[in-house]
């Protein structure tokens, strides 16, 4: 009872601030929406769906950062979580520098896929040198139950983003470059304002820790686990701008943000369950330690039940109203689309918590990566193949998503 009693204190702390944050970022991409034309809006996400390709040991850092500081944690080891973050602000960094440097080596590819110009792809790439940055202050939040700072962290960057997203598109009238320039701006804000919370830790005496073996093997399992992870939800941006008109290419833009709101909603229950299983039973290997783990994921995936079904009840019911009250009557035509997109998220997110959960307790990581690669190299065989038109490629994206969720299910089995 205790243990479902600080689930859902913690989801509720972490989905507070995360609500506060998705308002902000939901009206950064509602209100470009609005500012610019259908076909920049298209250009806008297209080129933030090509960071997260090249972020993608974002979700990484974040995750093993967090595994190790929950352990840390536990054992009241506040030096060793300063040694970690020292470590990881080190070597990040100069992974940082050398994906940028790779990024601009590979702008004439951009240009091409993207059809658009090197200034706003360089641009673009700006962020790359900063945001793998904050992942670590959010590890460590998470990993030491400072779910209510994770939050407003998260809410800061959102809010930096939308002014500054409002001051440079509107009032400066950069266009879609100005939209562009505040989202570097905006994680490099929410960097700094990261480490007022983890004063008590950045005080702490450095303390050496020997996990380096075991750190560097859960590291890379995670890295090619979240790098087919984050193609599967965003390989198909790239590809719609690819093979479609910039006014298709927006409309679909469109609909991928608004249905993008349900999966994002539901990592706030997925960070908590992750915490909550490493925190209590993690280490251990014993048949009622699984049990116990099995049941925090079973509350987890009870509370996602119910979330998406409010989110699928209203995007069917109200298809037309949502797009026009949130991206506006420009992009109304997309309306039929609604509903296929939010029910590929609804098992999307589902999904998601299957593999925080075997990341969670170092459980089939090897099936997970490959069912996760096969089922990325699936997605993007048949959106190549079957893409005549908009209604199809969504469908194509939703039975990718229904396999993918059935296909990890499988990963449960003892």
């Amino acid at each position: 009872m205790k243990t479902q009693t600080q689930l859902t204190k913690r989801t509720f702390l972490l989905w507070t601030g995360l609500i506060l944050a998705a308002i902000g970022s939901y009206l950064f991409y509602f209100i470009m929406a609005r500012m610019l034309s259908v076909e920049d809006y298209g250009l806008l996400y297209s080129l933030i769906a090509l960071t997260y390709l090249f972020t993608i040991p974002h979700e990484t850092i974040r995750t093993v950062i967090s595994k190790y500081t929950t352990e840390f944690w536990v054992k009241k080891e506040k030096g060793k979580i300063k040694e970690l973050m020292i470590k990881a602000i080190k070597t990040i960094s100069l992974i940082s520098i050398i994906t940028f440097v790779i990024f601009l080596l590979l702008l004439p590819l951009w240009t091409k896929i993207l059809h658009t110009n090197v200034w706003s792809i360089s641009l673009i790439g700006l962020s790359l040198l900063i945001t793998f940055m904050l992942p670590i202050i959010w590890g460590v939040l998470q990993g030491t139950n400072r779910f209510g700072h994770l939050g407003l962290n998260n809410s800061a960057e959102m809010v930096v983003k939308l002014a500054l997203g409002i001051i440079l598109v509107s009032i400066i009238g950069l266009g879609v470059n100005g939209a562009i320039i505040a989202i570097p701006l905006s994680i490099a804000a929410a960097f700094f304002i990261g480490f007022i919370p983890i004063r008590d830790i950045i005080k702490a005496k450095k303390k050496p820790f020997k996990a380096e073996k075991h750190l560097f093997r859960y590291s890379m399992s995670a890295l090619i686990i979240f790098t087919f992870f984050v193609a599967l939800y965003s390989i198909d941006i790239i590809l719609a701008r690819y093979f479609f008109s910039p006014l298709y290419a927006g409309l679909y833009s469109a609909v991928s943000v608004i249905s993008k709101v349900l999966f994002f909603g539901s990592t706030a229950i997925t960070r908590v369950m992750f915490s909550e299983i490493i925190e209590k039973h993690g280490k251990k290997k014993t048949e009622d330690s699984r049990k116990k783990s099995r049941k925090v994921l079973f509350r987890s995936l009870g509370f996602l039940a119910i979330m998406c079904g409010i989110f699928l009840f209203i995007a069917f019911i109200f298809p037309e109203l949502i797009i026009n009250v949130v991206v506006g009557n420009r992009y109304i035509a997309a309306t039929p689309l609604l509903k296929y997109m939010m029910l590929a998220m609804a098992f999307f997110s589902f999904s998601s918590l299957i593999v925080f959960y075997n990341l969670s307790i170092d459980w089939h990581k090897k099936i997970t990566a490959k069912i996760l690669g096969s089922v990325a190299f699936l997605m993007m065989a048949f959106l190549i193949l079957f893409h005549a038109n908009l209604e199809q490629f969504v469908k194509v994206i939703l039975a990718i998503n229904i396999g993918l969720f059935l296909a990890l299910l499988t990963t449960l089995k003892r």
